[in-house]
């Protein structure tokens, strides 16, 4: 009799998860949430970490189908993000600021911050003679005019004594300042130190000929790239931000831990990447503007109040800007992740 009955219940279990089953595939998963992103420049090693998040399955954990997309530079990814095109992108939080003091209705704001100091820089040859600042003075200079780098000049001209007028322009696309450099059609070029040094290194020019004059050597004490997002994402679909902030800190976080990883995701996404010299890049960028005493204490993603604010003050007076944004109009640490993934491996 306890048998049968037991054989019974048996049933009547196998009844059940047979029809749990069939419940659940009648209800499948809710469809991922479409996210696009711009990057700051063309795919190489300083965005290698969110191709690592991407093959982890990050973005997707979080629910999120994210669309990863070159650009031109930090100019071009507040535009893209104050269009509302795109919904996050990586660039510079004060080319950031100068597009939403003049486009206060389109606002993004900053969400997590990753470099902590900046890369901006006038790259030169040491054939050119170009020791100082000042020395740029009459010279011809080579950038892209949406890139973060020319657009913050006027702030590094103004500290350095740079007469603005005394300075030639040579604008082209921001994968040929270097060529323009060794061809001689410019004296200096401006941009992320690291991107001009990889590059020209992979054209056959020796570190020792290569110069930097940093923007940061003059008093401009500035944070540089952090995740922005734009105004209609932060107010339609703040999750989507959040889970994008929480991908993306992990993947940096292993990016951080085992370069040799984020590399082998870009070379995935591009099989045209020279390997050595990205994990270079990478190994360069965490050493120089992620790694620093204030990321150490406080762990990547955060800003300190009374820093952001003193350079959004230089920043602002450089850009004549009508009104300076307090750092609360910048940056929210609203969808910060936990610190233990924050903090530096």
């Amino acid at each position: 009799m306890r048998a049968a009955k037991n054989k019974f219940r048996a049933r009547w279990a196998t009844m059940a998860i047979a029809v749990a089953s069939v419940l659940w595939s009648a209800h499948p998963a809710p469809a991922q949430t479409p996210l696009k992103v711009s990057l700051n420049a063309p795919f190489d090693g300083s965005n290698a970490a969110f191709f690592l998040a991407e093959q982890r399955g990050y973005y997707k954990a979080e629910n999120l189908a994210v669309t990863l997309d070159a650009s031109g530079g930090s100019g071009e990814v507040a535009t893209r993000i104050g269009s509302g095109v795109y919904d996050v992108g990586f660039g510079d939080i004060n080319v950031l600021m100068d597009f939403d003091a003049k486009n206060p209705a389109n606002a993004g704001k900053a969400v997590y911050m990753l470099y902590y100091r900046s890369p901006l820089s006038a790259g030169t040859l040491t054939r050119a003679g170009i020791n100082k600042p000042t020395d740029l003075m009459g010279r011809t200079v080579g950038a892209a005019l949406t890139d973060g780098a020319y657009r913050l000049f006027p702030a590094y001209a103004a500290l350095a004594g740079i007469k603005a007028d005394a300075v030639k322009w040579q604008f082209g696309d921001l994968r040929l300042r270097e060529t323009l450099l060794l061809k001689g059609g410019v004296d200096a070029i401006l941009g992320f130190d690291s991107t001009m040094y990889f590059n020209l290194v992979r054209e056959g020019v020796a570190p020792k000929d290569i110069k930097f004059l940093y923007f940061s050597d003059v008093g401009l004490n500035i944070y540089g790239n952090a995740l922005i997002a734009s105004k209609h994402i932060l107010a339609s679909n703040p999750a989507a931000v959040r889970g994008f902030v929480k991908a993306t800190a992990k993947g940096w976080h292993d990016a951080v831990a085992d370069p040799p990883a984020a590399i082998a995701a870009l070379k995935a996404r591009d099989s045209l990447t020279d390997e050595k010299l990205e994990l270079e890049k990478l190994h360069w960028l965490i050493t120089n503007q992620l790694v620093t005493d204030e990321s150490k204490a406080d762990g990547l993603g955060g800003v300190r109040a009374d820093r952001l604010a003193a350079s959004l003050k230089t920043v602002g007076k450089a850009f004549e800007l009508p009104h300076t944004p307090t750092p609360a109009e910048v940056f929210t640490s609203e969808f910060l992740p936990d610190a233990s993934i924050r903090k530096l491996p």
